[in-house]
Formats: structure tokens, C-alpha cells, sequence
């Protein structure tokens, strides 16, 4: 294979590994965003977090895989619970309030303080459970976890839009996402669903921080670029449309790993262009539609 198409058939399997990231981590924006139209600016400190507890359950502890990483869900999960808590339900009981923007991001900074001091500063190796064997796709060297990271992340997308649209609980919470008073009428505790829709987000992050860690390293920073990159796809995409932040998060991962074989700059700033673009000619995303009213 020519070494150009070699290193762009590679920048592509990268590329839609870090973009599945993202847009699981955006599906927790999604999930917050439409049933109490407020978003978690702490979403990358908790895949930190769900890295760090994986990695505590993993390595130092010896548990085997699938129950570290149902450890650091459950951790996660029950951490949204608690920023509800404390952080989003005291704050929107005003309706023109946006203090939760800052109490979100006054908790990542805790968490992210926190972190060091649990974990130190330093980046911490987390061992893929595949191995560190590369797999031969044709000539090009495929990590095995970056493909369990693709196939993991875009699943769980999809079961938990399975999840939203087939289950009963699913169903009370997008009832509660349509019309709150409306359901609460009809007898659904808006509260729990709020609650879920909180633990349901924090635990997508905090999947999100298993699976890439072994890529990336385990550390106390590792949350804040994928934490706002995937805000950028869930824009790019359209806040009220997982379909469409599924695709932005994709579109982000390539763009960004492709223009990175052409310069490290772009790298970095093809996310913010996309933006840009997006924000200039389609203010409600790609698929956005008209902003949920709230009432």
C-alpha cells in the first residue's frame, strides 16, 4: 500500500475511535439538554473519573475487566446523581437562571482537584485488555482497542436510544423531555427521571473514559479537550438530535485525525472551524430543529 494511503487509512480508524468518544460523551449533553435544558460543563472530568476508578478496579485492585468497568459506571453514575443534587436542582428553580453553567464547572474543577490529589498529576498506563498487539487490516497496524472502542461506543449509542424509545422508563423520560407538567400529570415522577437522565449521562462519560484511557493514558487532565470537543459535536450536530450529534462526533474525530497527517496545528484547530462554519450558516446544528420550549 502507497505510505500516504497507509497513513490516512489509519488517520480514519483514529479518527472514528476518538469520534465515537466524542459523540457518547455528547449523547450525555443530549440526554441532560432535553429534559431540563441545562448541560453538565463537568461531562469530560467525569470520563476522567470513570478512567481513574477503571484503572484503580483494573490495575491496582486485579478485578477483571467487565467488573472494573461496571465499577467506574456505577461510580459515575451515582456522581450525576449527586451534581444534580447539588449543582443543577437548587440553581433552575429560577426560570431565568443560568447559575448552573458555573456550578458545573465549579464541580469539574473540584473533581479535577480531586483527582490529583487521589491520583497525582502524572499520566498512568492503562492497560488495554486486548493486549498491545496490533491487528493487520490489509498492510496498516490496527490497536485492537480502538476497534473495541468504535463497536463499544457506537452501540451503546444506540442501545440507549433503544433504551429511551422502547422502555418504559425510557418513555417517562422523554415524556418528561416533551412536557413536564404534562407528565407529571399523567402521574411520572419528574424528579427520578430528572435524576436518571443525570446518572444516564455521567455513566456514557464515564464509559467514555474506559475505553479511551488505554489509548490515551489514565490522568487528572484527561477530561477537559474530550469534554469540550464533544460539546462541539453535540453543536455540530444539534443538541435535540442524536442522530446528528452521533455524525458530528464522527465528524469531528476524522476531520481532526486527518487534517493532523497534514499538520499537528490543524489537528487541533479543525474542531473550533467546524464550529465556526456551523455556527455562521446553521445556528441550530446540523440536524437541529427548533429549540424545545420549556413551559
Amino acid at each position: 500500500m502507497d505510505p500516504t494511503l497507509l497513513k490516512v487509512w489509519q488517520a480514519v480508524v483514529s479518527g472514528l475511535s476518538i469520534g465515537s468518544i466524542y459523540a457518547l460523551i455528547a449523547q450525555g449533553y443530549y440526554v441532560t439538554f432535553i429534559t431540563t435544558a441545562t448541560l453538565n460543563f463537568g461531562q469530560g472530568e467525569f470520563l476522567m473519573i470513570g478512567a481513574m476508578v477503571g484503572l484503580t478496579s483494573y490495575v491496582a485492585l486485579g478485578l477483571p475487566f467487565p467488573i472494573a468497568l461496571a465499577i467506574a459506571l456505577a461510580v459515575t453514575a451515582l456522581m450525576g446523581v449527586v451534581l444534580e443534587r447539588v449543582a443543577i436542582r437548587p440553581v433552575i428553580r429560577h426560570v431565568l437562571s443560568h447559575s448552573w453553567v458555573l456550578s458545573t464547572l465549579a464541580i469539574s474543577i473540584i473533581l479535577k482537584n480531586a483527582a490529583v490529589h487521589i491520583w497525582g498529576p502524572e499520566q498512568i498506563k492503562f492497560p488495554s485488555p486486548f493486549g498491545d498487539n496490533v491487528v493487520q487490516i490489509g498492510q496498516a497496524g490496527i490497536f485492537p482497542q480502538e476497534l473495541f472502542i468504535i463497536v463499544a461506543a457506537l452501540g451503546t449509542v444506540i442501545a440507549v436510544q433503544i433504551f429511551l424509545k422502547r422502555s418504559v422508563l425510557g418513555k417517562a423520560l422523554m415524556a418528561v423531555a416533551h412536557n413536564r407538567n404534562a407528565a407529571a400529570v399523567m402521574g411520572i415522577d419528574v424528579k427520578r427521571m430528572v435524576i436518571l437522565a443525570f446518572a444516564l449521562s455521567s455513566a456514557l462519560a464515564g464509559l467514555g473514559g474506559v475505553l479511551i484511557a488505554p489509548v490515551t493514558f489514565a490522568w487528572a487532565y484527561m477530561g477537559t479537550v474530550p469534554g469540550i470537543k464533544a460539546f462541539a459535536a453535540a453543536i455540530f450536530g444539534g443538541l435535540e438530535n442524536p442522530v446528528g450529534i452521533l455524525i458530528g462526533g464522527l465528524v469531528i474525530g476524522l476531520g481532526e485525525q486527518l487534517f493532523g497527517t497534514i499538520s499537528s496545528n490543524l489537528k487541533e484547530g479543525i474542531t473550533f472551524l467546524f464550529i465556526l462554519v456551523m455556527l455562521a450558516f446553521r445556528p441550530t446544528g446540523l440536524m437541529g430543529r427548533r429549540t424545545i420550549e420549556k413551559v
